[in-house]
C-alpha cells in the first residue's frame, strides 16, 4: 500500500504514531462550541453568525474555518422560508374592496385616497414609509415612517390623513361661518 501512495514504510508508521497538531486539537474543542451555538440558535445560524458569536467569546476564528468545521460536522444554517402570496386570500380580500379603475376621474377633493408603502434609507438604516395621497389634488395627506412594514405603519398614515381632513374641514367651516361685527353697534 505504501508503494501505491508513494510513501516509505517508516514515514507511514511515523504518521500513524504522530500526535494531533495544535490546530487539530483546537478544532476538536472548537467544534463542540460550534455545535452548541448552532443548537442554541435552533439551527438557524450559519457560519457567518457562528463565527461572529465565537469572536464575541474571544475565539480567534474566521468564517471559512467555521464553515469547514460546520461542513465536517454536517451542520448547516436554516434560511427563512420564502413567503408566497396566496392568490385565494388576495381574491378574498379584493372581493370586499370596491373596484375603482385607475383612469376614473374624481370630481372633488377627498373623494378618493390612494396609498402606497415603500422603503428608503434614512440615517444609514432601511425604513418603510406609508403614504396616503388625495387622488384629485395629488397631494400627500398623510404619511408614516417606521422600521417594519406592518398594519400599524399603514394605520398611522391613515390616521394622520383623517386628522388632516378633520382639521381642514373645521378650518373651512370656521372660515365660512357668518360672523357678527360689533364695530357698527
Amino acid at each position: 500500500m505504501c508503494q501505491v501512495h508513494g510513501v516509505t514504510r517508516g514515514g507511514y508508521y511515523a504518521w500513524c504514531k504522530r500526535q494531533p497538531s495544535n490546530r487539530e486539537q483546537n478544532d476538536r474543542t472548537l467544534i463542540e462550541r460550534v455545535q452548541k451555538i448552532h443548537a442554541d440558535s435552533r439551527g438557524f445560524y450559519g457560519s457567518p453568525r457562528v463565527a461572529g458569536q465565537l469572536r464575541l467569546e474571544d475565539h480567534s476564528v474566521g468564517r471559512r474555518r467555521v464553515a469547514r468545521l460546520m461542513r465536517e460536522a454536517g451542520l448547516q444554517g436554516r434560511s427563512a422560508r420564502l413567503y408566497r402570496h396566496s392568490k385565494v386570500l388576495q381574491r378574498a380580500f379584493y372581493a370586499g374592496v370596491p373596484y375603482l379603475p385607475e383612469s376614473a376621474a374624481t370630481e372633488r377633493q377627498d373623494q378618493v385616497w390612494v396609498g402606497d408603502v415603500t422603503y428608503l434609507r434614512v440615517a444609514g438604516r432601511w425604513r418603510y414609509m406609508a403614504a396616503v395621497m388625495d387622488k384629485h389634488t395629488r397631494k400627500i395627506v398623510g404619511w408614516s415612517l417606521g422600521p417594519r412594514r406592518d398594519a400599524a405603519l399603514t394605520r398611522e398614515a391613515l390616521v394622520q390623513s383623517a386628522w388632516s381632513l378633520a382639521s381642514c374641514s373645521t378650518a373651512t367651516a370656521a372660515s365660512n361661518s357668518p360672523t357678527t361685527s360689533s364695530a357698527g353697534n
